[in-house]
């Protein structure tokens, strides 16, 4: 390969790493050259590029905004729906469903199928939107997709965070679930995980370990709670979930995951080193108010089986009923409780 050529394609591969995207390359020349690099390149789709090494610092969802970009300049009457909006969205979907990339082609679309892409048809009344300058799915439309696709956990895990963008309740979700979609396939599963959703859930695993709680039959948690730091009083730190049990006491629950340690929205400015060693003397202030603290990881939170036996044996209580059905309440105010030697700003659950 001439040095002419390596240059014009260090420049190309540069500029589309500048833009997050894969190499489509801008002719069938470029395509060769690409080709005679070797193991210095990937391919994550026929015909894109990323040298090798920048695709390995990639995680899943940005692998899929990668691919997605590149094939939005190669095809620019495609829409991306399903799980490929909702990475476009920032909604957190689970790794493991990025298997593909998901598109609705425009109408009198003739492309040639492409591996690694699936159509959908996708009628959407709200029409087409962007997010992170890609054509997608409208919000709603893309989390309605998600609710049918999605396994309920990771289905609840999508509608939490779109409350949380959106500013929107549960119930408007359910209503337009009704309005929008109804009679069709899945709608009604849909509607029962929307029921459940909660805005205030701060990652995609507080979600789906919220879904196994309430599948294996436990009473809901209030969650995010803020807890006054009995050494430092007037400092104030959050716990992921909560529990008042009859008798006045109080059962932790925190998940342990990897996004307190790589969001930046959580980590608030703060190195990753920093934020566990902030996590080691929060938990060692909490303990002089000597509450029950379970802790849990990512797949303990998968397993109802695990989960369960877990939280039974630090005396979480169970509810009766189906335990999938939405908690008997509709309203929530913020409220300063002294629970004990506690002092806890939570949420009171006010009856329907």
């Amino acid at each position: 390969m001439g040095e002419a050529v390596r240059r014009r394609i260090d420049a190309l591969l540069d500029a589309a790493e500048r833009g997050e995207s894969s190499l489509v390359p801008p002719g069938e020349k470029d395509r060769k050259a690409l080709l005679r690099r070797g193991l210095e390149l990937t391919q994550p789709l026929s015909g894109q590029f990323v040298r090798r090494g920048t695709w390995r610092r990639l995680n899943p969802a940005e692998r899929s905004l990668w691919i997605m970009r590149g094939l939005a300049a190669r095809h620019p009457d495609w829409r991306f729906c399903e799980a490929s909006a909702a990475v476009a969205y920032g909604l957190p979907v689970t790794w493991g469903l990025l298997t593909h990339v998901w598109v609705t082609a425009g109408r009198g679309s003739h492309d040639k199928s492409v591996p690694g892409v699936i159509r959908r048809c996708v009628s959407d009344p709200e029409g087409p939107a962007l997010a992170q300058g890609l054509p997608v799915t409208s919000l709603w439309r893309t989390v309605f997709d998600c609710l049918v696709a999605f396994p309920p956990p990771d289905a609840l895990a999508v509608v939490d965070r779109a409350l949380r963008l959106s500013q929107a309740s549960a119930h408007q979700v359910v209503d337009y679930l009704c309005s929008a979609h109804r009679g069709r396939r899945g709608v009604r599963g849909a509607m029962r995980v929307a029921a459940l959703a909660d805005a205030r859930a701060e990652s995609g695993g507080e979600s789906i370990a919220r879904w196994t709680m309430l599948e294996a039959g436990f009473e809901p948690p209030e969650l995010q709670v803020w807890i006054e730091d009995p050494v430092e009083p007037g400092t104030w730190f959050r716990v992921d979930f909560l529990w008042l049990l009859p008798d006045g006491s109080v059962i932790i629950g925190e998940m342990d995951g990897r996004q307190k340690t790589e969001r930046p929205e959580l980590m608030g400015g703060r190195s990753a080193v920093r934020v566990l060693q902030d996590e080691r003397l929060r938990e060692s202030h909490l303990s002089a108010l000597r509450p029950a603290v379970v802790r849990f990881g990512y797949d303990v939170a998968r397993d109802p089986v695990l989960l369960g036996s877990l939280l039974d044996s630090f005396g979480v209580p169970r509810r009766s009923g189906d335990p999938t059905d939405p908690p008997p309440f509709t309203t929530r105010r913020a409220e300063l409780m002294q629970l004990g030697g506690w002092r806890v700003l939570a949420t009171e659950l006010v009856a329907a």
